[in-house]
């Protein structure tokens, strides 16, 4: 009997903290499930993402990987449409103005449709400054093209002497064997034939040397000429330039 009337308070105490307990976890809970009111959410700032240390992508790595990649968001095909359809409208009317430019020039009597740029509206003493200039520089053309030419011949005649002489000492040393010794059949026709190709060259080179100077005659006439006709060209641009400033 004394037994019971201990175990008694014990197990009444054991029910009052166990009824407290759970009427804490009950308030806990409806708390926990209440949503927060508009006052409490513009008050609490949502967390910012954490940043990037330089060097360093997403994933974490210091190289890109394929989850760094931008990752696709809505429709495509409705956006491409949508992207496609602008760009069909900014064509037409880009199609339409310049259809409209032309129709409206065409048909203006005030606005004439030029097809060539005009000419620079230069002077007269301008123009003449330039036939003579454009003169000048063909004469040096030409004669650049004429120092080239001379320059080819003049390699093609120290070519042919070259071997002129190379065969020359041939022939002489062919000749001094034939007086020593005599030569056989071979080494007399190469004898020959050294001798026909020196008479050949000698009188090629005889031709060339008067051609050239026949040349060198005629282009220094042309040269007197020119020079000539040009100190006239000059003589009436000066005397058309003071007629010209007495009429003004």
């Amino acid at each position: 009997m004394s037994r019971l009337l201990m175990a008694a308070p014990s197990r009444l105490s054991r029910e009052i903290r166990t009824n407290r307990l759970n009427g804490f976890v009950n308030i806990t809970r409806q708390m926990a499930g209440k949503t927060p009111t508009k006052s409490a959410a513009s008050t609490c700032p949502a967390p910012e993402p954490p940043k990037l240390k330089p060097g360093y992508f997403p994933s974490g790595g210091t190289h890109a990987v394929f989850s760094d990649l931008p990752k696709p968001e809505g429709d495509f095909m409705q956006a491409w449409s949508a992207k496609n359809s602008k760009y069909n409208m900014v064509m037409l009317s880009g199609i339409l103005a310049l259809v409209g430019s032309i129709v409206l020039v065409a048909t203006s009597d005030n606005m004439p449709l030029f097809a060539n740029v005009p000419d620079y509206p230069y002077t007269e003493d301008e123009m003449e400054e330039f036939e003579v200039e454009e003169q000048r520089r063909q004469e040096e053309k030409e004669e650049r093209e004429q120092l080239h030419q001379d320059l080819v011949e003049a390699k093609e005649l120290k070519i042919r002497r070259r071997k002129a002489k190379d065969a020359m000492a041939r022939e002489v040393e062919l000749m001094q064997k034939d007086m020593d010794e005599g030569v056989d059949d071979g080494e007399m026709a190469e004898l020959v034939q050294l001798t026909q190709e020196r008479e050949e060259f000698e009188s090629w080179e005889k031709e060339e040397m008067k051609r050239l100077e026949e040349k060198e005659k005629e282009r220094d006439k042309i040269k007197k000429e020119k020079e000539k006709a040009r100190q006239e060209q000059l003589k009436q641009i000066e005397k058309d330039r003071k007629e010209r400033q007495k009429a003004n």
